[in-house]
C-alpha cells in the first residue's frame, strides 16, 4: 500500500476475485487469467471545483480524467510488477 500512498491513490482494495463471478462474460477476473484469485482496484478523488466550475465542467472532468487514468494506468504496471516479483502472476486492466 505504500506504492499507492506515495502515488496519491486515494482508494485502493483487495478482494476476492469470486465477487465478480455473476458479471458478464468479458468482466469477470478469471475471463482474463484463469488463475486470478484476488483483484486489486484503485481510485483518486477528482477535486469538488472541477463539477462547480460554471459551463465547464464536463471538459475539466474529461481531462482530469485523462491524467488520472494514465497515473493510475502507470501505477498498475508498478504494482503488476511487484506481485510478479514475489512469484505469482498479475495482470494490469486499464480503465
Amino acid at each position: 500500500m505504500t506504492l499507492f500512498r506515495r502515488n496519491n491513490i486515494s482508494v485502493a482494495g483487495i478482494a476476492g476475485a469470486e465477487l465478480l463471478e455473476t458479471e458478464p462474460a468479458g468482466y469477470r477476473p478469471r475471463d482474463l487469467l484463469a488463475s486470478a484469485q484476488s483483484m486489486l482496484c484503485l481510485g483518486m478523488a477528482v477535486p469538488r471545483g472541477i463539477f462547480k466550475s460554471n459551463g465547464r465542467a464536463q471538459k475539466l472532468y474529461w481531462r482530469a480524467a485523462n491524467i488520472y487514468y494514465r497515473n493510475i494506468d502507470a501505477i498498475l504496471m508498478r504494482a503488476a510488477g511487484i506481485i510478479e516479483e514475489k512469484g505469482e502472476t498479475a495482470v494490469p486492466v486499464f480503465g
